[in-house]
């Protein structure tokens, strides 16, 4: 579940350090981001999103997976992966579902993915953690355990998770980790259904004493849907947000060769299917690993050589006229895509984002529209804004 970090963690807690391909372009300050940021010059791919299943215990309304009729990776193909992966030079692996537990060889593979020095990211729902799987995932030394925290209540747990008695399994499985000194990082997607709950959520964090991180992106399903579209908080409930937390924020210094966007420069997405992609949003394929080895898909895909070419703010055209952009930190090549077929458009939550941070810095001044929302009123003869979904391909390569 990825979005638009709003960076708002319990007082007691730093702030979470992301590994994300997005980002803001500042100079490194410290030697880990200065390697970060020559891996991504050196275009190697330190960080690996590996959707390992897609089956999940719960149906989450916001999940955009697609369960496809093709078969996951088997457990030999997934052990090769890792031999892989590990010679191509990636070194943090986030372990991701669907729902990890789900899958019978987990501990199999994330065992030997631990063997081969990899640094190991599990995104968990928790709800399936007993005593025994908490050994054995506290055994993988772990770097964090991210879990979402998805309602202060057992009503809007459940009806998010649709699933029954969801907060109480949820946090018991946080406490039997933090039990095993394993490092828990709470991650709530913010949305209408649990936004008056937004406080209570970050109680239940510092109760706990772990990281806590809220986000506001829904993303489309895989297939182009938008199930959950409805339920994203609106741009005036951002704008409270960051006003309410003071979040912290300076505009951005924008350059021709700035990249709003990361993606492609060192980390990737792999399916459980072992189709490579750019990352969790932007599902152009770049290729399949049961017909060629991650290294050279890595390396010469079109859509990585494409994005690592143009993607930069002088290849965004409405980006560049807007006359917020400055105040821009979320635009997505991935929901660009999604929306419009363009990962060098605009999208509209950045737009909404950026508008939200626009009011927050001049509560007194009116907001300016974006170009892409100039172009869409036109388009629709004056109608207020509404998003033009496209179709993607799920693509057997």
């Amino acid at each position: 579940m990825s979005g638009i970090p709003l960076m708002l963690t319990p007082p007691t807690e730093p702030l979470h350090r992301g590994f994300e391909a997005c980002g803001s372009d500042s100079a490194p300050h410290d030697a880990f981001e200065a390697l970060l940021a020559r891996m991504r010059d050196e275009f190697i791919p330190f960080t690996v999103l590996w959707e390992m299943t897609h089956t999940c215990n719960l149906d989450c309304i916001m999940c955009y997976n697609v369960k496809q009729s093709q078969p996951e990776l088997a457990t030999d193909e997934a052990l090769e992966l890792l031999e892989q992966m590990a010679q191509a030079g990636t070194l943090r692996l986030i372990m991701t579902g669907g729902e990890i537990l789900a899958r019978r060889d987990f501990f199999t593979i994330a065992n030997r993915a631990r063997a081969l020095g990899f640094a190991l990211d599990l995104k968990t729902n928790g709800s399936l953690l007993t005593s025994e799987s908490a050994d054995r995932m506290a055994a993988l030394e772990p770097v964090q355990v991210e879990i979402s925290l998805l309602g202060a209540t057992t009503a809007t747990f459940d009806a998010i998770a649709q699933s029954k008695d969801t907060l109480r399994r949820v946090l018991r499985g946080v406490k039997l980790l933090k039990e095993r000194s394993v490092r828990v990082k709470l991650n709530t997607l913010l949305m209408d259904l649990n936004f008056a709950e937004r406080e209570q959520m970050f109680e239940i964090a510092s109760e706990l004493g772990v990281e806590y991180e809220q986000a506001i992106k829904i993303s489309q399903s895989d297939d182009g849907s938008d199930k959950a579209g409805s339920h994203q908080i609106s741009r005036a409930q951002i704008t409270d947000t960051l006003v309410t937390y003071e979040a912290p924020f300076a505009p951005i210094q924008l350059t021709p060769n700035r990249r709003t966007c990361k993606v492609g420069l060192s980390s990737c997405l792999i399916s459980p299917y072992g189709i490579v992609y750019p990352c969790v949003e932007l599902r152009i394929p770049a290729g399949d690993l049961r017909k060629r080895s991650f290294g050279e898909i890595w390396a010469d895909a079109p859509i990585f050589s494409n994005l690592r070419a143009n993607h930069t703010f002088k290849n965004l055209p409405e980006c560049q006229v807007c006359p917020i952009n400055t105040y821009c930190e979320g635009r997505c090549a991935g929901l660009a895509w999604k929306e419009h077929g363009d990962p060098y458009g605009g999208h509209m939550l950045a737009c909404r984002h950026a508008q939200a941070r626009f009011a927050q810095q001049n509560p007194d001044e009116a907001i300016p529209e974006t170009p892409l929302q100039a172009r869409l009123k036109r388009e629709r003869g004056g109608e207020q804004e509404t998003v033009k979904h496209q179709p993607i391909m799920l693509v057997d390569m």
